[in-house]
């Protein structure tokens, strides 16, 4: 009677190994599974934010007088954080905006439209995140404008 037993709870313990090893060919990864697809989306996430950057600039490159594009109204547009690299590497989006700006005469209209609304400048107080320390977010989109204009 004893063996019996003995012989049960061994093919117990078989059964129960077979089971985990092969489960565990089951669950394994594939060589095209998550990481490859996640390094996909994050290429495709990176691709969209520059796209997104040239949009903005392109809307500075046509501009011809008239309504000035809504972002530019926008004093705090540099705390878009969706459009940084990383959420603790921020940047000055308006700037790398304006860096690819390369109409001077459509810079020149945006300062001559004399609206009092680019002369705003974020209320975002410096240390309220003490990780998060964005460039420039202290000049008006007028002093970024006339400061790429004089580059060109």
């Amino acid at each position: 009677m004893g063996l019996d037993y003995t012989k049960k709870y061994i093919m117990k313990i078989v059964l129960i190994l077979f089971i985990l090893f092969n489960a565990q060919f089951l669950i394994a990864q594939k060589h095209n599974d998550t990481a490859f697809n996640l390094n996909g989306l994050r290429l495709d996430r990176v691709k969209e934010r520059n796209q997104k950057i040239v949009i903005y600039a392109d809307s500075i490159n046509l501009y011809s007088g008239g309504k000035i594009p809504n972002f530019l109204i926008n004093e705090c547009f540099d705390l878009q954080s969706y459009l940084w690299q990383g959420f603790h590497s921020p940047i000055s989006l308006r700037w790398k905006i304006l860096g690819k700006v390369n109409n001077k005469k459509a810079l020149k209209r945006l300062l001559d439209s004399n609206d009092k609304r680019l002369l705003s400048i974020c209320n975002y107080e410096k240390g309220t995140n003490p990780e998060i320390v964005v460039p420039l977010i202290g000049k008006s989109f007028y002093e970024l404008i006339w400061k790429r204009y004089k580059q060109l």
